[in-house]
């Protein structure tokens, strides 16, 4: 009976908030309007060609480690990228020497934040590494109290860039009340709720038992990721002159970057606008979603209306870039690329 009540309260959550319906479902309604930009373009992934300093365009299949290996100097924390196929035991002493505990490791092809975690020990590194059935980046911890994911647009040719969209997350912590573990705290909110199964995987029993003083807060884990429990807001608000001065001169440093959402860690928004205390730590082409249209006090409306928008600036950049000489992927290599990431996102979500 106790199974058929959390079941029961899971569905009523997910089908009472359109944020964690499936993916096919929210972008349905809209494929008309794709399918209309495709015909304009007179090509059917046009979108390929909107960032021709990363690989695909950023669409799908592009490595996370060779976006960094041709980021300029400074751009991404200290990061290296791992075989999973070599032994163990010749691969711990490179990282190793690079990196102490705690650090981030991270499928090399990303799947909405599935398998990445926060390596704390050996033993967990080497689970890590048995169980990622792809390569992967092992990445410095960067521990800042903030988290935005910036979403920067900027037409071939022109002069400067803007910031299209904003989301700023909240990592799911709890506030103990010295009577009610971890796992008791967790279930009372919806968002958190949905997440047991995985974190009880991640996390363990023991860690999930404990009873915190009344009052103490407690960040249960440290991955902004909204397929994780993060709570996602609409920061666009904190757009400004001077925000948009510094993401642009920022990304007019990697070269070949046009259209995408940059991840980024920082103390707080005064110092990130005169770009002090920040560090990027993720960078998203083409494939990106304008993730701020997740703050639970959208409408589905709203989210139609925002990844539309962000259609049709993908629409002038790539068809600028193509006039310009940017190639798009042939349609054969595409489906190729789309049956193997198909694969490669299976692989990695059962990772969760």
């Amino acid at each position: 009976m106790e199974r058929i009540k959390t079941r029961w309260r899971r569905l009523r959550i997910k089908l009472s908030h359109w944020e964690y319906w499936n993916g096919r479902l929210v972008y349905l309604p809209i494929m008309p309007y794709l399918l209309y930009l495709c015909a304009k373009a007179r090509h059917c992934f046009f979108f390929t060609a909107a960032n021709p300093g990363i690989e695909n365009g950023g669409l799908l299949m592009e490595s996370k480690w060779k976006i960094h290996q041709d980021a300029p100097d400074g751009f991404f924390p200290d990061t290296l990228g791992v075989d999973q196929q070599q032994p163990f035991t010749a691969i711990a002493p490179t990282v190793l020497a690079k990196f102490t505990f705690p650090f981030i490791a991270k499928p090399d092809i990303g799947s909405k934040g599935s398998g990445v975690s926060i390596i704390h020990d050996l033993a967990a590194f080497r689970l890590y590494h048995e169980e990622c059935p792809i390569a992967y980046i092992v990445q410095r911890l960067v521990d800042l109290p903030e988290e935005a994911g910036i979403f920067y647009a900027k037409l071939p040719g022109a002069t400067c860039g803007t910031i299209t969209g904003i989301v700023q997350k909240a990592f799911i912590t709890v506030t103990g009340n010295g009577k009610d573990t971890i796992r008791a705290l967790l279930t009372k909110e919806p968002r958190y709720f949905l997440q047991l199964p995985s974190l009880e995987t991640t996390l363990g029993d023991a860690a999930l038992s404990l009873v915190l003083p009344a009052g103490e807060q407690h960040r249960v884990i440290a991955v902004g990721n909204h397929a994780r429990g993060s709570l996602f807001t609409n920061a666009s608000g904190k757009i400004t002159p001077a925000l948009t001065v510094m993401i642009d001169q920022l990304c007019k440093r990697f070269d070949g970057f046009y259209f995408g959402r940059m991840d980024i860690r920082f103390t707080d928004w005064a110092s990130l606008e005169q770009g002090k205390n920040f560090e990027v730590i993720e960078l998203n082409g083409s494939g990106s979603e304008p993730t701020h249209i997740y703050d639970p006090g959208q409408s589905i409306f709203y989210a139609w209306k925002e990844i539309t928008r962000h259609w049709r600036i993908l629409y002038d950049i790539s068809t600028d870039q193509h006039r310009r000489g940017v190639p798009y992927l042939r349609i054969g290599e595409v489906i190729k690329l789309l049956r193997k990431n198909a694969r490669v996102e299976k692989l990695v979500r059962a990772m969760q």
